[in-house]
């Protein structure tokens, strides 16, 4: 069976919340940069994720951007897909004619949306822009002044319109100010340090249970910050008692459910609470799924070359915590500082040494497709790009499924 393996990257609405993914196939090392998109291709992809993979597990109750050619449309397989969960993306069209547009009406018939992807923008896209349901604009291609003309444009029609390449808070405020729908990027990762924000209470007091975890103080003393937040002591017992952990017996306090968990569960818990606590739909939140995705992956292939279980904890905890300072807007370095990390985690995040941090350092390559760098992170580990593929699939499964413990 050949394997196939599978990225994701969120696309968010104007109030950050994750609105659907696009797709990223991956094939096996060897042929990893041969994936183009042609029918020939893109057929294959979804073959192998309509018989192996489960759409649920991969994209939940959002929507799934699959990039596809128009030939493929117009075959037999695309009837294979979910349509109300696919938005099909047509990319890289130099020309549109009277073919592309006829079997973007078939697919929208059939309950499809469509979405172009990377093409030029000029008066000849007239009739496409009346089928198609988004545009996704690369706005690195553009000046601000030709990007502002180019929306002002496209919102003459009634499509959505994606900003691509959305790397920086400034990127984001500026195309969502322009008038853009959605964004696509990676800003979420390079917060914009706010002196002025202030934390609220309530993280205060994750801060301080996560120190205290950290420490391995008493349980009756992390017992009692947990028991001061009511919402938080409710949040922590529906954690322990969900069908995730599988218990025979229902936990009724708090003390018994952080005895239950342990310090480095607890860490874990504090963590992902704080990534929680911004409001909303915790299941459309890209810091916190970036996050639990991360520590999985460091996890998972942590556990691929020690069987030191602290160590493989330690994965766990360093992938959440690299994100920590996009939720608390303060100098990453002023936090670790602070919770008295473990140096290994420490060194990890900031500098990217040790076995954490090479693992780190590929997890974070790969996110920004940059896989010649992932390699040459995991090649020193004895690890495989084959085995961080595996690992990033599992954890986007994992982190579905634990969404529907929360």
């Amino acid at each position: 069976m050949r394997e196939v393996y599978l990225g994701r990257q969120p696309i968010l609405d104007r109030e950050m919340r994750i609105f659907g993914y696009e797709l990223f196939f991956r094939d096996r090392e060897e042929n990893f940069a041969y994936i183009k998109d042609s029918i020939e291709a893109t057929a294959r992809v979804v073959m192998n994720l309509l018989a192996y993979m489960d759409f649920k597990d991969i994209i939940g109750n959002k929507k799934g951007f699959i990039n596809v050619s128009p030939e493929f449309i117009e075959g037999e397989l695309v009837d294979l897909l979910p349509a109300n969960k696919i938005v099909l993306e047509i990319s890289s069209v130099e020309k549109i004619n009277k073919f592309i547009i006829d079997s973007i009406n078939r697919v929208k018939e059939k309950g499809f949306q469509v979405a172009l992807d990377n093409i030029s923008f000029n008066e000849l896209l007239t009739p496409v822009l009346e089928s198609v349901d988004f545009i996704k604009v690369n706005i690195k291609n553009f000046s601000d002044i030709e990007l502002k003309e180019l929306v002002d444009f496209l919102k003459k029609y009634s499509v959505k319109l994606v900003a691509v390449r959305v790397e920086t808070e400034k990127d984001f405020f500026f195309t969502k100010e322009l008038g853009f729908d959605y964004f696509q990027g990676f800003f979420f990762e390079k917060p914009t340090l706010k002196k002025e924000r202030k934390l609220t209470s309530y993280k205060i007091a994750l801060l301080k249970l996560l120190k205290m975890a950290i420490l391995e103080k008493s349980m009756d003393e992390i017992a009692e910050i947990v028991k001061g937040y009511p919402d938080l002591a409710y949040k922590l017992l529906k954690y322990v008692n969900s069908p995730f952990f599988y218990l025979r017996h229902k936990i009724h306090s708090v003390k018994q459910a952080l005895s239950f968990l342990g310090y480095q569960n607890i860490q874990k818990w504090a963590v992902l609470q704080l990534f929680a606590s911004e409001g909303g739909d915790i299941k459309a939140n890209p810091f916190l799924e970036r996050a639990v995705i991360r520590g999985k992956m460091m996890e998972i292939l942590m556990a691929k070359i020690t069987t030191d279980i602290d160590m493989i904890e330690k994965g766990y905890i360093t992938g959440m915590l690299s994100l920590i300072a996009t939720v608390l807007y303060r100098p990453i370095e002023e936090i670790l500082g602070e919770l008295y990390i473990d140096e290994d985690i420490k060194k990890a995040i900031l500098n990217g040494e040790g076995k954490l941090g090479k693992i780190l350092s590929a997890i974070i390559a790969l996110e920004k497709d940059d896989i010649d760098r992932a390699r040459e992170s995991l090649e020193q580990l004895g690890i495989g790009l084959e085995d961080l593929l595996e690992a990033e699939l599992e954890a986007i499964t994992y982190y579905e499924n634990f969404m529907e413990s929360q």
